[in-house]
């Protein structure tokens, strides 16, 4: 069973597969990107492309949902490139996570490639049945396809209203009140508030998908528990659902895609947190000698350029150099155009070997291999 999703909709093969209680494999393409399902009986089971780690859905949803740090990422990154263990396997023998943390970070991204692929309508899909495509599958799921379409359907409706009312990763929020009102998943997520702080950077806290992120922050924001800092220009405030890591197939010009939200809160390392800390704590002053929207202007710029050092040593981890350039760095999903737009002027130059890069505002100079005059390896 193939086809293009021009004429058949996920929907539509999702329930077929359910109701036949097909057993196997199906495969999604559009443009640069593949989402892999895997079916038993009818019933979703896994979605992890366990082809090569860089490929594994649950280690991109791990590494743009903060469940763990860079250096943990690298380390993973290494392990299981040099070797055939299970990247679950490892995450639960080097306790980076507990089986309750893996079962429900494995279940969450399951929906959330569900609702980036629901709304397609071009691309193809192909179904491979038969008992061999499970073969070697482990940590499995048990949903039912028509729970997970129903929550599909519902985030595809909800996106539009979140996306009018919170336009991009540049939305600047702040939390006005503890979140005691509010239910478990909730709380934790807004618990990730210490501060002013970027939409992007608390979805790469949360440890949900982003679409519950903006979910949680807009009813917050309706409650009268958050209040939204900054807002950016409607131009620049262009959203799509979550997007995976690019397939190994050549994309097409014009077809590049970059997608929101992406892994725009992880912290680099404790040095980028205290020199970040240090930053706001220099420019506050004079930021409240400056009232209005050039002084949170002001500050979003400074946020913006710090996201963009961490999605570049996040580009770093997973693809073993820094990138070329930071078109680069936007064609493979991480920072989106509006981003680095918010972060300009900057002058990027990596060394042909991609061991190092240099990051200064536009026209400093600094010896190759730095940034902001420290050593980037």
């Amino acid at each position: 069973m193939q086809g293009s999703l021009s004429e058949f909709r996920l929907a539509e093969i999702l329930q077929l597969v359910a109701v036949q209680q097909k057993t196997g494999l199906l495969r999604l393409g559009r443009h640069n990107t593949t989402v892999v399902l895997y079916f038993d009986n009818g019933v979703l089971v896994s979605c992890r492309d366990r082809r090569h780690v860089v490929h594994d859905q649950l280690f991109q949803y791990l590494a743009r949902t903060g469940y763990l740090q860079p250096e943990a990422l690298t380390y993973l990154r290494d392990r299981l490139e040099s070797s055939k263990e299970d990247l679950a396997d490892v995450l639960l023998g080097e306790r980076f996570l507990n089986e309750e943390e893996l079962q429900a970070a494995l279940e969450d991204l399951a929906q959330e490639l569900v609702h980036l692929t629901f709304t397609w309508r071009e691309g193809t899909y192909q179904f491979v049945g038969g008992e061999e495509a499970l073969s070697g599958l482990r940590h499995r799921l048990a949903l039912k396809i028509d729970a997970v379409l129903m929550e599909g359907a519902r985030r595809a409706d909800e996106w539009p209203r979140l996306v009018e009312k919170l336009p991009g990763p540049e939305v600047v929020v702040d939390l006005v009140q503890a979140p005691t009102s509010f239910g478990p998943r909730a709380f934790g997520v807004l618990s990730q508030l210490t501060g002013v702080m970027r939409l992007g950077e608390l979805v790469g806290r949360a440890r949900v998908p982003e679409f519950e992120v903006y979910e949680i922050v807009a009813a917050a924001v309706d409650a009268g528990a958050v209040r939204i800092v900054f807002m950016p220009e409607p131009a620049a405030a262009v959203v799509t659902p979550v997007a995976l890591h690019p397939s190994t197939s050549p994309q097409p010009a014009g077809s590049r895609l970059w997608s929101l939200p992406r892994p725009l809160g992880w912290t680099l390392a404790l040095g980028f947190g205290l020199l970040s800390a240090f930053g706001v704590w220099v420019i506050a002053p004079r930021l409240a000698a400056r009232p209005g929207r050039p002084a949170i202007e002001a500050l979003a710029a400074v946020q913006a350029r710090d996201m963009l050092r961490r999605d570049i040593a996040l580009y770093h981890t997973l693809h073993g150099r820094y990138p070329a350039s930071l078109i680069e760095l936007t064609a493979s999903g991480l920072a989106s155009p509006a981003l680095l737009r918010q972060a300009a002027p900057l002058h990027y130059v990596a060394e042909l070997d991609g061991s190092g890069y240099r990051l200064s505002d536009l026209g400093a100079v600094s010896p190759p291999g730095t940034q902001d005059g420290e050593r980037a390896r």
